[in-house]
């Protein structure tokens, strides 16, 4: 028989689940960003304040995804309590 773990080690693990589920959400996003033809919307699309607006794009893309996932799973795990 497996223990039964406690509250605060399955608060830990939920807690790196997030942050390994935003993280691979954002790079995720940093790559889907790449194809975007940037030069059409700015100027001079090679500098570093292009850089971090797709940095700042793809934090928000990949927090908003990541969301839907960490919410998804919430969800499917909390349908368990409903029979």
């Amino acid at each position: 028989m497996y223990p039964n773990p406690s509250l605060s080690t399955l608060t830990g693990i939920y807690s790196l689940m997030q942050l390994l589920i935003f993280l691979i959400t954002i790079v995720v996003a940093w790559y889907g960003l790449g194809s975007v033809k940037w030069d059409l919307f700015l100027r001079n699309h090679r500098t570093g304040q292009a850089l971090v607006l797709r940095l700042l794009l793809a934090i928000t893309v990949g927090f908003l995804v990541g969301q839907f996932f960490l919410q998804y799973l919430n969800a499917s795990l909390l349908l368990k309590n409903l029979f």
